[in-house]
């Protein structure tokens, strides 16, 4: 059963006031964990960031610091003989991603005979590296010609003894900027309605209920989609925030008709590409899908033979499948259902908050004191936040 809700506050300075412009004594309700334990299949995504990843804001507008690890990596711009040595011109801003002393290999090349795919840079200026070719004197072998459009990857550095320590070299922070969202959702019911039992409740609370579950899906709506704007037009600025699919665009798969178990594998797989450092739970997902995605994968399932575990989190039925060493847990979404069959979101929980700058309240008795009517309203602010988001994905139709 869940916890009957909280009172916060009460605004009243002593006995009862009568004054039509003074209203009656207000009160709000903290109905933050009230509202989500009723209706947690109704808005699977805000339950789930509720419990798994929600922080405060301090601000409606916040910011937050990225940093990524240098590729390591780039791509050649023009033809390039081989040798003992030679220079290799590296795609616009990317020669800072070498240093002197590291070990070069081209992706895709083959090496003939005399030959070797190992270079180690000797100089760089700007975005043209220099090499010589990382082999000894007995055994000299000439560096294999590269093509405009070869990838070339650092493969570790190595420096002679007694030489100084390698160029320091940094990555530039990438600042990003979110906003939180405001809802509110009123209802008003006369005293003489109020005192009606329909359907066995007061129809007060009645009415309640129905604005908790219009409440909560507007939010899980907007968590999901909707673009994060600053409206300065009005007296008072008005923001939206970011919805999930608006954050994430390295890895969308367009999947067509219907997915098939070689297009989700192969997702599946680039999705946990390891671009960060492994720390034992890089290859777990949490999936949002619509009801087509879940039909689709049930499907795969019984194709591929693998085992899917339903277990219940937080109140819902969670989807387990485990597959080439993934685990991806899939949560039906209503709204995904609704609004954008074909959907889900892959995500990995811990890069993802949700962040409450004024978890939901009920404020209830906000009418005027003298009105023959009932006033109360939910009201909620908060944002989303999404870190990294290279390591989501979207699949849609």
């Amino acid at each position: 059963m869940a916890t009957q809700p909280t009172i916060i506050n009460t605004e009243a300075s002593g006995g009862f006031n009568d004054s039509a412009s003074q209203g009656s004594e207000r009160v709000n309700i903290d109905y933050r964990l009230q509202l989500i334990r009723q209706r947690e299949s109704a808005a699977p995504f805000l339950s789930l960031m509720l419990n798994i990843n929600s922080e405060p804001t301090l601000t409606h507008e916040f910011r937050i610091f990225e940093t990524r690890p240098n590729p390591k990596k780039a791509l050649t711009t023009t033809d390039e003989a081989g040798g003992a040595t030679g220079t290799w011109d590296m795609a616009t801003g990317k020669g800072t991603y070498f240093q002197v002393g590291d070990i070069l290999r081209p992706v895709g090349i083959t090496a003939g005979a005399g030959e070797t795919l190992e270079a180690i840079v000797t100089s760089i200026t700007g975005d043209a590296v220099t090499w010589k070719a990382n082999t000894n004197t007995a055994s000299a072998k000439t560096v294999v010609a590269v093509p405009t459009g070869t990838m070339i990857q650092v493969w570790g550095n190595s420096f002679a003894q007694g030489t100084l320590s390698a160029k320091t070299s940094a990555t530039v922070p990438l600042r990003r900027a979110f906003y939180t969202q405001i809802f509110k959702h009123a209802y008003k019911v006369t005293k003489t309605h109020a005192n009606n039992r329909l359907y066995g409740a007061p129809e007060r609370d009645r009415i309640r209920s129905e604005k908790e579950i219009e409440h909560i899906i507007d939010i899980e709506k907007s968590l999901l989609y909707s673009d994060g704007i600053l409206d300065t037009s009005g007296t008072e600025p008005r923001t939206t925030l970011t919805g999930l699919l608006n954050q994430i665009s390295s890895n969308v798969l367009e999947y067509g008709a219907s997915l098939t178990s070689d297009l989700f594998f192969d997702f599946m797989t680039t999705v946990h590409a390891q671009k960060y450092a492994t720390d034992g739970k890089m290859s777990r997902r949490l999936v949002i899908a619509s009801a087509k995605v879940m039909s689709d994968v049930n499907k795969i399932a019984l194709k591929t033979r693998q085992t899917l575990d339903v277990v219940q989190m937080y109140g819902m039925d969670v989807t387990k499948m485990v597959w080439a060493g993934r685990t991806w847990d899939f949560v039906e979404d209503p709204i995904l259902s609704d609004f954008l069959d074909g959907t889900a979101v892959v995500l990995q929980p811990r890069y993802v908050k949700l962040r409450e700058f004024r978890p939901t309240v009920l404020d209830a008795n906000i009418q005027p004191n003298d009105a023959d009517y009932f006033l109360d309203q939910f009201q909620t602010e908060l944002g989303l936040e999404v870190q990294l988001e290279e390591l989501h994905g979207i699949m849609k139709p």
